[in-house]
């Protein structure tokens, strides 16, 4: 294990991704859930409290356009627009970060802006996004669209977007607000930075009409996996949820995103990885297993082969659990989201390089879709999150809880003190914004 000098005073990272009843498709369907929980927005409140209680850097909240996500088997992420639903978070917790998704595809950029700078104000400084590109055709028509742009039109509008975004957040200083009372001027026009943007997609003049937050601006967040996603994250974001399924491709992952970083005039601690990570945690390795195993005992069968088809874009209704996975196509010819598609080539060999069986594919994805899976104690855990994180394969995690609430309760009150214990988690929280949290690093013993 390294010490603080060998880790260069860098810090572990935590977020949860907040998904109604856990990450595990099949967590609603375990005795106990309630529909109603689904429509209170307190169900999210209180993760965000236990994850503050944590002192986790951040919840995140991911956001469809559709009703239906991936199949009527599967529970939404939320009933809630993320904006919303994080500004009455922010009313009930203090130091916690706030991160939700936003389209490029489908939103404009100054009302993004105006909604993000407001959430941001709300927080004292706690607001971030994921600027994401979507990625389903069917959210298009319901924005008078017949079909999502080509991925890189959809990129190079996400750029500008990026470019936009962060001029407008630039544009009304917080000493715009004078308040000279013998004067008798409010603000100070002076002080203003108005843009003037003349794009491919976009074309707008003056500045925003929301002051800048004790963070300044609100933090850029992205989730890319193919190199247009990767190469948005490097030039504008200040956190990346990343992907791996095994230490070895998040390794690839995290060095490929910290060279496109300094490529981009940045220094890569600028950015902060966080690869996605499932938790089932018991008292044993086998209470453990034996949660997850009953998790994954509530999907039928045909509704496992169900998701793995949406995974890798093939009818998958005939695969008999005993047979070989079928070979999946390259990367380049996949049309839907490469970073799950990766990870579905990656799961679907074994160390010996022959594929496995439809049955050993199902067993590894059952959790959380391909992400990394942690299943054990606390302090095993806790061993291979440090593992990930001195390997320079993460410089934190997106904790995904296999189940709500319980399981971010458990990480919280026994996975946390482990990672304590091991000097790379913080003990108290030092400041109040989500950019403090990300660019928070450990003191280095004298």
């Amino acid at each position: 294990m390294s010490t603080d000098d060998e880790r260069g005073g860098r810090m572990l990272h935590l977020n949860l991704f907040m998904r109604l009843y856990g990450h595990h498709p099949a967590a609603w369907q375990r005795p106990g859930t309630s529909r109603e929980s689904a429509f209170d927005p307190d169900t999210f409140a209180s993760f965000a409290q236990t994850c503050e209680r944590g002192l986790f850097d951040a919840v995140f909240l991911a956001d469809s356009h559709l009703a239906s996500f991936g199949g009527l088997h599967n529970s939404a992420a939320s009933m809630f627009e993320p904006i919303s639903l994080l500004s009455y978070i922010a009313a009930k917790t203090t130091n916690i970060g706030l991160i939700g998704t936003m389209s490029a595809s489908f939103h404009d950029p100054y009302n993004a802006a105006r909604s993000l700078a407001s959430l941001d104000l709300l927080s004292r400084g706690r607001a971030g996004v994921n600027l994401v590109t979507s990625q389903s055709d069917a959210e298009a028509p319901l924005h008078g669209m017949a079909a999502l742009l080509p991925p890189a039109e959809r990129y190079a509008r996400a750029q500008e977007f990026a470019e936009v975004l962060l001029a407008l957040w630039q544009s009304y200083p917080r000493d715009a607000v004078l308040m000279d009372k013998t004067g008798g001027d409010f603000l100070a026009p002076s002080a203003f930075r108005p843009i003037s943007h003349h794009g491919a997609a976009f074309d707008l003049e003056g500045p925003l009409n929301i002051p800048m937050s004790a963070q300044g601006r609100p933090v850029m967040v992205q989730a890319g996996a193919s190199p247009q996603g990767r190469d948005l994250a490097a030039r504008y974001a200040e956190g990346i949820y990343g992907i791996g399924s095994t230490i070895e491709d998040a390794r690839d992952y995290y060095e490929d995103i910290k060279r496109r970083t300094r490529e981009h005039g940045r220094d890569e601690h600028d950015i902060v990885v966080l690869p996605g990570v499932v938790t089932v945690i018991g008292d044993t390795q086998a209470e453990a297993a034996d949660k997850k195993r009953f998790l994954d005992s509530l999907k039928s069968l045909d509704r496992q082969l169900a998701v793995l088809g949406g995974y890798i874009g093939m009818d998958c209704s005939r695969l008999d659990p005993n047979e070989r996975m079928p070979e999946l196509p390259p990367l380049d010819d996949f049309p839907g989201p490469k970073g799950r598609y990766v990870m579905m080539q990656t799961l679907s060999i074994d160390d010996d390089g022959q594929k496995v069986t439809v049955g050993t594919m199902l067993e590894r994805i059952s959790a959380g879709g391909g992400h990394f899976t942690c299943v054990g104690t606390a302090s095993s855990i806790a061993d291979e999150l440090v593992r990930w994180f001195d390997g320079r394969a993460a410089d934190g995690f997106n904790v995904n809880a296999s189940t709500l609430p319980e399981g971010i309760e458990e990480f919280v009150d026994r996975v946390v003190p482990e990672l304590q214990q091991r000097g790379v988690f913080r003990t108290e929280y030092s400041g109040s914004t989500l950019r403090g949290h990300f660019g928070e690093r450990m003191p280095v013993p004298a």
